[in-house]
């Protein structure tokens, strides 16, 4: 696993993990370069990690990276999974605040400088989007809402939405926890884990344009589940000790 750190600059890092999506790409650095032109006073990028992608998705992402000075690509050598193209982009990626987003834009970029001034003005870690107003199918608001309320049940938490794709980060914040194949659906709880503190906030969401979901429903539940598990294990083996004031002082 390649572990090298970037320098941390004040900028935004958007990271988006592409499995074919060819054909969403270019609207999606369409949309992220007009609401952050617009909505942010300091630079940002768009971090493009493509797991093997066998549509041209990764051909296209190098045009782009050479057409938007902001947009960059990262290629895995084979596919390793959603988890994976996550790490990689927060490896690699050189902002004070991670972002992440699907490349299907059911969420919209421009809810990002919200979140960003939530995550400043609470003094959180951590803004997850809920989303209010899903234009899914009946089917897959209804899976989701079973899947989210037994992920909360196990774990003890009250997530109201942790499979919504869009999520804001302190860099600091993230790079602190230790992801799995799987940890995407778990994100919020792993990093209450670490003694972090997450908001949650509305927002906006829209109907599929491009592609098709990735995963199916019951290969989702079971995966889901017996990472459920696994979590609630690290939640009660998890460490807890803090020091003594004059030893922190001293």
């Amino acid at each position: 696993m390649d572990t090298e750190t970037p320098k941390v600059n004040r900028l935004l890092s958007v990271v988006v993990p592409v499995f074919n999506e060819l054909d969403s790409l270019r609207p999606l650095v369409d949309q992220v370069k007009v609401s952050l032109d617009e909505g942010l006073s300091f630079p940002w990028e768009l971090v493009l990690v493509d797991d093997a992608s066998s549509d041209g998705s990764g051909d296209l992402m190098d045009e782009l990276a050479q057409e938007f000075s902001e947009v960059r690509a990262l290629h895995f050598v084979g596919k390793f999974g959603q988890s994976a193209a996550l790490e990689a982009g927060f490896r690699h990626s050189r902002g004070e605040w991670f972002a992440l987003l699907d490349a299907d834009l059911q969420t919209h970029p421009g809810d990002l400088p919200m979140m960003i001034e939530i995550l400043e003005a609470e003094e959180v870690d951590a803004v997850i989007g809920i989303r209010a107003e899903r234009h899914d199918t009946a089917w897959k608001k209804f899976s989701s809402k079973i899947a989210n309320g037994v992920r909360n049940w196990l774990t003890h938490e009250e997530i109201s939405d942790t499979a919504c794709p869009i999520k804001l980060f302190r860099r600091e914040a993230i790079l602190a926890v230790t992801l799995f194949d799987g940890a995407h659906r778990f994100l919020p709880t792993l990093l209450k884990m670490r003694g972090f503190e997450v908001h949650q906030v509305p927002v906006r969401h829209t109907r599929r344009r491009w592609g098709s979901s990735k995963y199916g429903t019951w290969d989702r539940a079971f995966r889901g589940l017996y990472d459920a598990f696994g979590v609630r294990w690290l939640q009660k083996r998890n460490l807890r000790w803090n020091l003594r004031e004059d030893d922190r002082t001293s």
